[in-house]
């Protein structure tokens, strides 16, 4: 009889002792099930529990009136109800405070999920205040608690603010936003926790009536996924964009219920009834400029969990284009202390033709009453290349309605205090390194002039990122910012000469080419020198962006000929050379290739051979160059008028190899050129596409690759190729779990790489995982009683850790006729029953697991007694006084010893069994 293994974190010891003692106590149990069986209580709620003892917001006597609450946590007992949770209800009941901005509050429920429903509520810089209000916390309230005086009502989960810290023992604040999201579908009994924080001083207050759950459970519902997507980001304000949600329950679409959309907490509408296709879509075009928050909430339905799922919309302004000039109009919003509202503000450039050779920005209307506290940063298309425009600078002195340009040929430095006017970047922070902005902007560069930008490509997003970096005071741009980027199209000059090597007296025309993008430029003149000779200055470009240039006066040597472009306030300048060779006597240089193409790391000869009218020249050398680039040194010619050159260095790819003849007194240089191709490494994957079993271990086949080279293979396409190694390995079933291959039926990429000196070439083909049925397996003794309860475990013993985690489908027909069993439970779950006459019965198990595999069927016999029959003691004459001491009891006295001992015995042989495991595990 097969034993189970144990489960994920179990040890095998653990896993012997539980299932020796459950196995036994299980049978106990059974009987005692006549005497007492516990009902579970169906509760789909709502119900409502509470705890009606004030809270001191924060606690008496407080340093700086902050801190945490008293009590802390404040504490609810649940219990009672069954199923999992699928709405949570938390309500504040008269709640009195004089800035309920600083109050913070955290409620953990027993399994440690948890959700800040309030924190820094109301708008920035306006003071909230509540008095003896009763807040009700429920996902579908039209609103977030305001700003102002609070009333009594029901309002969202309000988290406003973000890096709340609770004291310990309050854990960390989740990432939740809804209760659906932080509580759906846990188990509701248990302790749960409120913890509240003041966070600022100045001000108390109590929840004099203390604080209730309200929570409604559903015992058959399952668990659903909200995924959230958006039409397009980024947006342009007022364009409509559609948010879809689409909610699912193991992967296949839910139809009943709706979903709820909001954008940075404010609702998007009414909710919205899914389709059929498991989707609701909403679509708005009020979004304002920045980044906003998207959650759609599913509230679940009879059978169905809730959920929710994200989605960051991005929002800019149209970008406002006058010439080079480019500008957000929308104002910019500067709390007390933090991030800007947008954040960043974006300006997105595009139409400029060549590389940036000037940046200059502009803020629009700077109103702020203390412009010192303003850290100002400009980001580019890469938004590591940034710099401050201005940090610790401006003064104290409150400034309304300024415009500032920032431009690195200004005179000076901000002033303080801040007026209008052109001022160059400006940093003044004497304590350092500015505190990094608040993600998402990029780090903080070096850079100190707006010539960081310069020589980058202008086109893509600009990021102004503005913070305020102390409290007390606030601000504005009123008038957005401006950006002004002056370009200049590159340009590259080409040259060539008609005849290159030449003789003395022959006449040789160099003509340069100038173009820009691609085209040819058509303004300008190009002039043309020998080394630092002129030869023709300022010879106009035509129609198609070239100049000539012919001469018969170059000497014997080697002649560097240079054309340089002047260029234009439209275009950029640009140069070129050749190298223009004049001989006594032509020659000519063939090179060829032992081995064309050859393999990457393959050794390769190249042999070049010169001639002069058709004999060999024998004296001056070679010099071999791939693309230009040498390939070592120069190699002389021999007797035959040959030169070699052997390398194994070549990548793959095709190289332009060039064989270039030095030339002497006598002879001139040449040249010869072929291209030598390079093939990667082979890669094969032969064995490809492979299948296996669960539980089967996988042979790996790259016969065909390139021999001789290194074999590394990626299982789990995570990029990395050290899963295994060689050309041919095998992998077990337990290498494959560990690969996260462990479960079937599935499908996974595999990947071979080859490697052969510095060159490497890829190959994939699939895996395909079947999946093995589960094996049935029992424990427990094999004999029962007629009339009593007889209990056995039934398991599963399945190949795939994935399969043995989940849940199993058992069946059980117990041979004597009875409607078959079916169970699903984890991998040994109790079954009982109750034969009704002795004699020997074949009993057939089956197992499922969760991908619908299912094993062959395990046959057991039970043999059943038949019911012992009790007698009962004969009755004593009335004369007889009854004995005392050793007598047995009578009646109901009689019925409980039996039971008792019975227990006695059963308890005993658990016992019994568990001290045998220890001995045979020490063993």
């Amino acid at each position: 009889m097969a034993r189970p293994e144990p489960r994920r974190g179990e040890t095998s010891r653990s896993l012997s002792r539980r299932r020796g003692i459950a196995a036994s106590l299980s049978i106990a149990l059974a009987l005692l099930g006549a005497v007492a069986a516990p009902s579970l209580a169906h509760a789909d709620g709502p119900t409502t529990f509470s705890n009606t003892a004030s809270i001191a917001i924060p606690a008496a006597g407080s340093a700086n009136q902050t801190g945490p609450a008293n009590p802390y946590p404040s504490n609810i007992t649940v219990s009672g109800l069954a199923g999992l949770v699928t709405k949570v209800q938390v309500v504040f009941h008269s709640l009195t405070h004089g800035a309920l901005n600083d109050v913070d509050a955290l409620v953990v429920a027993p399994t440690g999920q948890n959700l800040a429903v309030m924190s820094d509520v109301g708008a920035p810089n306006t003071l909230t205040t509540s008095t003896n209000a009763t807040l009700t916390f429920d996902d579908s309230a039209a609103d977030v608690v305001p700003s102002g005086t609070v009333p009594t009502g029901s309002y969202r989960p309000s988290n406003n603010g973000s890096g709340d810290a609770f004291p310990a023992p309050a854990p960390a604040p989740s990432a939740q936003t809804t209760l659906a999201g932080a509580f759906t579908g846990i188990a509701p009994n248990g302790t749960w926790q409120l913890f509240i924080v003041d966070d600022t001083s100045g001000d108390l207050g109590t929840m004099a009536g203390g604080w209730s759950l309200v929570i409604t459970t559903e015992q058959a519902a399952v668990a659903t996924t909200t995924a959230v997507t958006t039409s397009g980001t980024p947006s342009k304000t007022g364009d409509p964009v559609t948010f879809t949600a689409t909610v699912t329950a193991g992967g296949n679409p839910v139809t009943t219920g709706s979903v709820a959309f909001t954008a940075d907490n404010a609702a998007l509408g009414a909710p919205v009834a899914l389709n059929a296709s498991g989707q609701a879509s909403v679509t708005t075009s009020a979004l304002a400029e920045g980044t906003h928050a998207i959650l759609a909430t599913y509230a679940g339905s009879t059978g169905f969990l809730g959920s929710n799922g994200s989605v960051s919309q991005r929002v800019d302004n149209t970008t406002v284009v006058t010439g080079n000039t480019f500008c957000n109009p929308g104002a910019l919003t500067v709390p007390q202390e933090g991030a800007s509202a947008p954040y960043p503000s974006n300006i997105t450039v595009s139409g400029l033709a060549g590389p940036v050779t000037k940046v200059t920005a502009t803020l629009n209307g700077i109103s702020h009453t203390a412009p010192i506290d303003l850290d100002v940063m400009l980001s580019g298309p890469t938004p590591s290349t940034n710099l401050l425009l201005m940090s610790d600078a401006g003064g104290t002195t409150p400034v309304s309605g300024a415009n500032a340009v920032f431009d690195d040929a200004a005179a000076g430095s901000v002033p303080a205090p801040l007026v209008s006017g052109t001022f160059r970047p400006t940093d003044l922070d004497t304590e350092g390194t500015d505190a990094a902005f608040p993600a998402p902007a990029p780090a903080i560069s070096a850079a100190t002039t707006l010539a960081t930008f310069n020589g980058g490509n202008g086109n893509g997003v600009w990021s102004l990122w503005v913070v305020d970096d102390a409290g007390g005071d606030a601000g504005s741009l009123s008038g957005g910012w401006c950006l002004t980027v002056a370009t200049v199209s590159a340009t590259a000059t080409a040259l060539t000469s008609s005849v290159n090597p030449s003789f003395f007296g022959d006449s040789v025309t160099f003509t340069a080419t100038v173009t820009s993008g691609g085209s040819p430029v058509t303004a300008g003149t190009v002039s043309f020198a020998d080394g630092a000779t002129p030869l023709a200055s300022n010879v106009p470009v035509d129609a198609n962006g070239m100049a000539t240039f012919t001469t018969s006066a170059l000497g014997v040597g080697t002649h560097a000929l240079t054309a340089t472009y002047s260029g234009t306030p439209a275009y950029a300048t640009s140069s070129a050379s050749v190298d223009q060779v004049v001989g006594l006597a032509s020659t000519t240089t063939a090179i060829t290739s032992s081995l064309n193409p050859s393999l990457a790391g393959q050794a390769v000869t190249f042999t070049a051979t010169v001639t002069a009218g058709g004999s060999p020249v024998t004296a001056g050398t070679i010099s071999f160059a791939d693309a230009g680039s040498p390939l070592g040194g120069a190699v002389a010619l021999d007797a035959n008028g040959t030169a070699t050159l052997t390398t194994s260095a070549l990548p793959a790819g095709t190289h332009p190899i060039t064989a270039t003849y030095s030339g002497t007194a006598a002879y001139a240089t040449s040249s010869g050129n072929l291209d030598q191709g390079v093939l990667s490494p082979a890669v094969s994957v032969a064995g490809g596409p492979y299948s296996v079993a669960e539980g089967e271990s996988l042979a790996l086949d790259g016969t065909g690759s390139s021999p001789g080279a290194t074999y590394e293979w990626d299982l789990d396409a995570d990029g990395d190729y050290s899963d295994a190694s060689g050309l041919t390995p095998t992998l077990t079933w337990d290498q494959l779990e560990a690969l996260g291959i462990d479960d079937g039926p599935s499908s996974h990429t595999i990947a071979l790489r080859v490697t052969l000196g510095s060159q490497q070439s890829t190959s994939t083909t699939s895996l395909t995982v079947v999946n093995t049925a589960p094996d049935t397996v029992v424990t427990g003794a094999l004999t029962a009683t007629a009339g009593t309860p007889f209990t056995i475990k039934v398991g599963a013993d399945d190949p795939s850790s994935a399969d043995m985690a989940a849940d199993f489908t058992y069946t059980v027909d117990w041979g004597d006729g009875s409607p078959v069993l079916a169970v699903v439970g984890p991998a040994d779950p109790p079954v009982t029953h109750t034969y009704a006459a002795a004699g020997t019965y074949t009993a057939s198990l089956t197992s499922t697991d969760k991908d619908a595999g299912t094993g062959e069927a395990l046959t057991i016999v039970v043999v059943v007694a038949a019911a012992p029959v009790t007698t009962p003691p004969p009755t004593p004459p009335a004369s007889t006084p009854p004995a005392t001491g050793g007598l047995p009891p009578t009646g109901a006295d009689s019925s409980a010893a039996l039971l008792a001992a019975g227990l006695l015995l059963l308890v005993g042989a658990a016992m019994a069994e568990y001290a045998r495991r220890r001995r045979s595990i020490r063993s």
